[in-house]
């Protein structure tokens, strides 16, 4: 076998690589954060802006005072069953950004703790689901038409979510 010294010119492209892919994966852990706090509440401004959007939900699915009572224990409620879940998932990421930075590339760990974020990750989908299921059930047929419209919408305009979003607030 013929081994292949790498020139200058070569170690600088590489160096130039790997700098982009650190760019890169920093950035989409960024946007994918943004998105699931977006629908979670991971305590951080997220979950405020859900709110915001939650308020304009409740106008235009006309929901009663009733509703929205039960909405604000459905979504009290979940708050409490998510809370380790989201602190669980911040030490994760933590845990494998250390990794991803390490002076010494270890996959197999970065592999174990992508794996465990995953399944934190399933479990808050899981949730966001049974979550979303017990909002429906309070809701009237028509309101019903409505929640699936505003979602279609929501599709339409954010390709990025392939969850049905509920609010936690």
């Amino acid at each position: 076998m013929e081994d292949k010294v790498m020139t200058g010119k070569g170690k600088k492209v590489l160096g130039i690589f790997v700098m982009f892919c650190i760019l890169a994966i920093t950035a989409l852990t960024g946007i994918a954060k943004a998105h699931e706090g977006e629908w979670g509440d991971g305590g951080g401004h997220f979950g405020k802006h859900h709110h915001c959007g939650f308020g304009m939900m409740e106008n235009k699915l006309g929901l009663t005072d009733a509703q929205k009572a039960q909405a604000k224990a459905i979504f009290q409620a979940n708050k409490t069953a998510v809370k380790p879940l989201f602190s669980s998932l911040k030490t994760e990421r933590k845990n494998l950004r250390a990794l991803m930075f390490a002076d010494k590339v270890d996959e197999t760990a970065i592999r174990a703790e992508t794996a465990k974020i995953a399944g934190i990750q399933a479990d808050l989908n899981v949730n966001r689901a049974k979550v979303a299921a017990q909002f429906r059930a309070i809701l009237t047929p028509d309101q019903l038409n409505t929640l699936k419209t505003l979602h279609q919408k929501h599709e339409c305009t954010d390709k990025t979510t392939t969850t049905t979003p509920a609010p936690t607030k």
